[in-house]
């Protein structure tokens, strides 16, 4: 991880790395392993003048540690080592731009396919990419995509011979559209959707399509896309010379097994009419007439917790609040046998609650499940009351025999709206990521904060695996 650091956070690469001192020494610790001394280099000289003398001992003692106690084969050890990483040999390599932490790749992933390329301008969650994942660290891209396309020549050769571009670039000019659509016409909506600068990512994400030229292509994104799908379509055929057949969807996660309400636009380019047509029918095929699994079933066996006791302390972590990372061997039900592939899962990580005051905390006691903000019970308790027209779900209390609403990346702010059936608190951020069918050995990098916005804006595991595996079909 340190050259993750060395090249992603030069500013704050000495904070960073003692974090990632503390992390290691905390695990070698729970294993009982001791530290070894060394004066042989096991970390790069170049850090040295970066970390101080003090530091750079550190690491390089912890380094030697690892390689030494056979770390490149622990589950949680390795990740921290760079010969982890490696230059994909796959025949179904695919990129992911506007990739976040990883969601929308790791159901491909889990269907064959290989990440050769990866892109985000957001630090924390191309860190939890780049932990979680095997990739070398030249094949990541941090930073402003235009400069990436105008810049295109000096990666050319390693998308070459890519089968598959995803991402989910963000179009916060549509929801301005979305919101004042009753006043524009469908032509004037598409209008404004294509010259709303703040759509530029969009149009991006087409560049690329069209210096890349990939088998396949999907686009993921809020379900209101689908109002200017014809703008859409008629922008990559400009840019692509009418290459790829197209096809749309609007997929309910909660009926692909995850526990969730969540609607969105998919977007599935091909070169081969006849299989995309297949795609889309043999996908709504897969689709279940009922949600399969149940809010309950997200939560099983997870530690009970409370909330953190200290406001200005987020690092704080106890066994009142949980933890970032501590072993624990978890039983298994259906659900999570099935999120985590059926591998036996030793070590717990980010579940832990933030601070919340005593009023909050009894509105959680006192909230029933499925009530909002307008529920009798709280009404004395409730400083937005004379707001309820526009809070009505400032806090709600989720019920553990449905699925869950929607998890977004407001959780970063608070989880009032995420309210845990029968504790009273927020959900964790590992609660959240089990929601979003992520594995329990996918561990989330940052802050908390950063942690409930990279599970809120990535792409269910599930719900991408299974477009991921209809489009495989096409190369067996």
């Amino acid at each position: 991880m340190i050259e993750f650091y060395y090249k992603n956070y030069r500013v704050n690469f000495k904070k960073k790395c003692q974090y990632l001192a503390d992390e290691i020494i905390s695990i070698l610790s729970i294993e009982s392993i001791n530290v070894i001394n060394t004066k042989q280099s096991n970390i790069p000289k170049v850090y040295l003048n970066l970390l101080g003398e003090e530091l750079y001992s550190l690491l390089n003692n912890l380094y030697c540690t690892i390689r030494n106690n056979n770390g490149i084969n622990h589950p949680l050890l390795k990740k921290y080592l760079p010969e982890s990483k490696d230059v994909p040999k796959s025949n179904y390599k695919f990129a992911d731009f506007f990739s976040g932490a990883g969601g929308f790749s790791q159901g491909f992933i889990n269907s064959g396919f290989q990440p050769v390329f990866v892109n985000d301008n957001y630090t924390s969650a191309l860190e939890t990419y780049y932990f979680n994942h095997n990739l070398s660290l030249e094949h990541y891209y941090n930073g402003d995509i235009k400069i990436f396309i105008d810049n295109f020549s000096k990666y050319k050769s390693i998308l070459n011979d890519i089968k598959i571009i995803i991402g989910g670039p963000p179009c916060q000019g549509f929801s301005n559209a979305n919101r004042w659509k009753h006043k524009l016409t469908e032509n004037s909506l598409n209008k404004f959707f294509v010259e709303d600068e703040r759509n530029i990512l969009y149009k991006h994400f087409v560049n690329i399509l069209e210096l890349v030229k990939p088998d396949f292509f999907v686009m993921e994104n809020v379900k209101g896309m689908i109002k200017v799908e014809k703008q859409i379509e008629e922008d990559i055929c400009n840019k692509t010379g009418n290459e790829y057949t197209l096809t749309s969807l609007v997929l309910d996660a909660q009926y692909f097994n995850v526990p969730q309400k969540r609607k969105r636009y998919f977007l599935i380019g091909g070169k081969d009419f006849m299989f995309l047509n297949q795609i889309k029918e043999n996908i709504n095929q897969v689709k279940s007439k009922t949600n399969k699994y149940k809010l309950d079933d997200a939560l099983f066996d997870l530690p009970s917790i409370k909330t953190n006791p200290y406001k200005r302390n987020t690092a704080f972590e106890s066994d009142i609040n949980g933890y970032s990372i501590c072993k624990k061997n978890l039983q298994q039900n259906q659900f999570t046998k099935e999120i985590n592939q059926n591998r036996v899962i030793t070590y717990l990580s980010n579940h832990k609650s933030r601070y919340n005051n005593e009023n909050d905390l009894e509105i959680f006691r006192s909230l029933p499940e499925g009530e909002n903000s307008l529920h009798e019970s709280i009404q004395h308790l409730n400083n937005y009351k004379s707001r309820n027209h526009i809070f009505k779900d400032k806090y709600y209390k989720l019920k553990r025999n449905e699925v869950s609403k929607t998890i977004t990346s407001h959780m970063r702010y608070d989880c009032h709206m995420y309210i845990h059936p029968n504790q009273a608190r927020g959900l964790s951020p590992r609660e959240a990521a089990r929601i979003q069918t992520f594995p329990d050995d996918y561990i989330f990098r940052g802050t908390l904060n950063d942690w409930y916005k990279q599970i809120g804006n990535a792409v269910p595991v599930k719900l991408a695996q299974i477009i991921a595996t209809e489009i495989k079909k096409y190369y067996e």
